[in-house]
């Protein structure tokens, strides 16, 4: 028991060289010669610095022991392959207030977001169906509160192009589509995009400064600070050239944008909580050693201990060993 407490507390103060946090989310990568800069799966899409190689070793040890949330007031102690589920889900977990616009520097619990808006950003909150009209050049970010879900609406207009953005702040974004339609105040004429795909918001990947090229933030994919272009793939263009045809003056321009919950929303959410129960019941088959896994031969003997184990994880100059000898091999590297 002393080793494995001494190999968790060298592993819970080994820290990500770019977000600073506890390696606990995989690939871990080394970015540096000497093996001293390591980056987590948090930072996976940050490319400041190339990566050397995948630390396997790390990831193959790291496995077996549980990690704390990265998300102040969370106290849960997470699986190790679980904890990016895990944090992405928290009702703990903050982002950064998306209303950058209205210089707004505020870290938001993502529950309490529609909350910080009624406080903040009275004009930012949409209920059921965001209807607006503004002018060329102008940007529009706003919280949609649709089906007891909260959604990030991003519109910018230019003179030629607009562009439309709409995520959900939970992993719920495949139980939706959107709407859109663009409307004249001068007609009666409108235009609409059906059954639009509905993004997973990721504030680093999605960050909207970057969809302005106005984000000095190193490290974002989009950043201004590199030479390349964004790449908004995720973002809904209209070719308001087009648009004009129709409507004569793009000064005039409503948009209505209204979330559609698919047919399967929920079934889907029952089918969740089945697989969630189904995978608990799997960790406790798994940590069952009986009599029984010995007769079908379930268990496996490691050739180091000569011990019976479930499974043969770690393999050393080709010679298959157990978690418990792997663990203790592994200490002896980190000490």
């Amino acid at each position: 028991m002393a080793e494995l407490l001494k190999v968790q507390n060298k592993l819970l103060s080994m820290k990500c060289c770019l977000c600073k946090n506890v390696l606990s989310v995989p690939p871990i990568m080394v970015l540096s010669e000497d093996g001293t800069e390591l980056k987590c799966g948090r930072c996976k899409n940050n490319n400041e610095k190339p990566s050397v190689c995948r630390n396997i070793a790390l990831e193959n040890m790291a496995m077996f022991f549980s990690f704390p949330c990265i998300y102040k007031n969370c106290n849960e102690m997470i699986p190790w392959k679980e904890v990016g589920s895990h944090e992405d889900a928290c009702d703990n977990k903050t982002i950064k207030c998306p209303m950058y616009y209205q210089k707004c520097e505020r870290n938001v619990q993502v529950p309490k977001l529609e909350e910080h808006c009624k406080r903040y950003h009275k004009g930012n909150i949409y209920y059921e169906t965001l209807n607006c009209s503004f002018s060329p050049n102008e940007d529009l970010i706003s919280i949609l509160i649709s089906s007891n879900q909260q959604f990030i609406i991003y519109i910018t207009m230019g003179s030629k192009l607009s562009e439309i953005y709409v995520a959900s702040l939970k992993k719920i974004n495949e139980c939706f589509t959107y709407d859109l339609k663009l409307s004249s105040t001068c007609n009666n004429t409108f235009v609409a995009y059906e059954n639009q795909p509905i993004s997973k918001y990721d504030e680093v990947d999605h960050c909207l400064r970057c969809m302005r090229s106005n984000c000095d933030l190193r490290g974002y994919p989009h950043t201004k600070v590199k030479d390349d272009v964004p790449v908004n793939k995720f973002l809904k263009k209209v070719d308001l050239t087009a648009v004009k045809l129709i409507f004569g003056d793009i000064s005039k321009i409503r948009y209505r944008i209204t979330i559609v919950p698919k047919k399967e929303y929920k079934d889907n959410n029952k089918e969740s909580s089945s697989e969630i129960a189904t995978v608990e019941n799997h960790k406790k088959e798994v940590n069952i050693v009986d009599d029984e896994s010995l007769e079908t031969n379930k268990l496996k003997q490691c050739p180091r201990c000569m011990k019976y184990v479930l499974d043969i994880i770690f393999i050393v100059n080709d010679e298959k060993i157990c978690v418990e000898c792997g663990i203790e091999l592994t200490s002896q590297i980190l000490a």
